[in-house]
């Protein structure tokens, strides 16, 4: 039969960013500040607290066009059929023109031979 076992017990804090504003708020560096002033206050007015951790999401995006970043894979080369052209390699990203066009120059590949084959 099944039971329910309860455990690994926390209390997660979401500090107030509205005085950072929008600027403060996608600066990673001052939202740490925030968490660690967070963590002090914590600590010296809270009994029982074992532990204090920050903790963040992480996620990653185009710097062009803000999509979600996604890359071609080995499979995706191997495969061909849907690469924007015969110069695609892994790891190149699929997201948008400027995005690829990017990639391409670190890289030393040629620029997208027909531009406007990624939306």
């Amino acid at each position: 039969m099944k039971k329910t076992i309860r455990d690994n017990y926390r209390i997660e804090i979401t500090p107030d960013t509205w005085a950072l504003g929008r600027k403060g708020q996608q600066d990673h560096n001052a939202m740490q500040r925030l968490l660690a002033d967070i963590e002090r206050a914590v600590q010296r007015h809270v009994n029982g607290v074992e532990q204090v951790v920050s903790l963040w999401d992480t996620h990653e995006e185009c710097s062009h066009c803000g999509c979600v970043w996604e890359v071609l894979t080995a499979d995706d080369v191997a495969r061909g059929g849907l690469l924007p052209d015969e110069h695609s390699v892994e790891g190149e990203p699929v997201c948008c023109e400027a995005a690829v066009n990017e990639f391409r120059a670190e890289r030393g590949i040629p620029p997208l031979a027909d531009p406007g084959v990624i939306a």
